[in-house]
């Protein structure tokens, strides 16, 4: 008798007479799903390459998670045409508006433990509120169904005489309270980042510490999320990816500098890799209960009844059958997830606009684009920034 120890190819062949068509299905079923999985991840290569291209797109980072496991990680193009620095999956880009999940998932969690409640006028919470905001409650500013001014309108009181660099609470909330009412609460929707600077300071009023140290506290930190953090204008952020837009079809620098003390509707820095961490976390419930996220992942429904498009930081909709739950941020950001699909696509780019009206920069729906490559029959839609939802929606 051979000994398999002297001659191991022999001792495999005798495993594989006895383990007979099932260990050979076995392997030829991982060869295949390796060869496919390789196949798909050269095409999102390819699709990616094009549309940065087309799109004049200087750097991006790309997240792909199916069935709870991370598929695709990387970066393509540059983070600093100045230095020629490559983007990676740990170069950090600013969410901008893809900020408002992270407020809205803080809501919840003070929700869970009792210290807010979404029905509540926001007068309670916040001193010396005026009295048009007493039918104002917690949930109209996490659906942008308050009435407050949209992007174009809000804190007006602060743009007489020019624009600032510094912006603190105090003054933010100050401009806040003048800002008119367009509409009665719940009667439509407008989007508003008064409202979600407002829920950033319920968030420092009921959890009793500032923004940011809530969310490294109870996010951040405990998920491992360490390239994540507020943006602060004066910090020096390792890997952080330089931003720029085009004017008159030329890249050009975008300079977001304004410092502002209280950013919870634009204000978190991130990665692909950070952001696939949340969103594992989101998935299994470690960071609020499954029942909060079916809360803030249901349209919201207007006075008239009529349900609109968006949750709690999220736009949420239906294409062809498939759930669709998504945000995009003004900087060329976007993060999508498919849930009944299994599937998240998370595409960080830093080509963004300077203002909502810009035509000339295209940086959004790749992750659309991506998701096709996953789920053929979505239908191919290519949203504008803050997912193409209109301004104004009446009721």
């Amino acid at each position: 008798m051979i000994s398999p120890r002297r001659y191991p190819f022999c001792g495999a062949l005798e495993l594989l007479k006895r383990s007979g068509p099932m260990l050979i299905a076995v392997l030829i079923f991982g060869i295949g799903a390796n060869t496919a999985i390789s196949a798909q991840s050269e095409k999102i290569d390819q699709y990616i390459r094009a549309e940065m291209e087309g799109r004049h797109i200087p750097g991006l980072a790309l997240v792909v998670i199916k069935n709870g496991e991370i598929v695709k990680l990387k970066g393509y193009g540059v983070a600093n045409l100045e230095h020629d620095v490559a983007v990676t999956p740990d170069t950090v880009f600013e969410l901008a508006s893809v900020t408002k999940q992270f407020t809205a998932t803080a809501i919840m969690l003070l929700v869970e433990e009792g210290k807010v409640r979404l029905d509540d006028s926001i007068s309670h919470y916040l001193s010396n509120s005026p009295g048009r905001w007493e039918g104002v409650t917690v949930r109209h500013l996490l659906t942008h169904t308050s009435g407050l001014p949209g992007l174009e309108d809000g804190f007006k009181s602060l743009r007489t005489g020019g624009g600032q660099i510094d912006y603190s609470t105090a003054q933010l909330f100050d401009a806040a309270t003048k800002d008119s009412l367009s509409f009665i609460p719940g009667d439509s929707w407008r989007y508003s980042d008064v409202g979600y600077f407002l829920l950033g300071m319920i968030i420092e009023k009921a959890g009793g510490q500032r923004y940011r140290d809530f969310l490294a506290e109870r996010f951040f930190k405990p998920l491992g999320m360490e390239s994540t953090s507020v943006i602060d204008q004066w910090a020096i952020v390792k890997n952080r990816a330089a931003g720029y837009t085009i004017h008159n079809a030329q890249l050009i620098n975008i300079r977001r500098v304004a410092q502002v003390e209280l950013p919870s509707y634009s204000g978190v820095l991130s990665t692909v890799r950070d952001l696939a961490k949340w969103d594992l976390a989101l998935a299994a419930g470690r960071v609020v209960k499954g029942s909060s996220l079916a809360t803030m992942w249901t349209p919201v429904k207007l006075n008239t009844g009529r349900s609109y498009p968006y949750g709690f930081g999220w736009e949420v909709r239906r294409r062809l059958g498939h759930r669709i739950i998504d945000h995009t941020g003004i900087t060329g950001t976007e993060y999508a997830r498919y849930p009944d699909d299994n599937l998240t696509v998370i595409v960080l780019t830093n080509l963004g606009k300077r203002s909502i009206d810009s035509r000339e920069v295209r940086a959004w729906g790749l992750t659309t684009g991506v998701a096709r490559l996953f789920i053929p029959d979505l239908f191919f839609w290519v949203p504008g920034s803050h997912g193409g939802l209109r301004q104004m929606a009446s009721a």
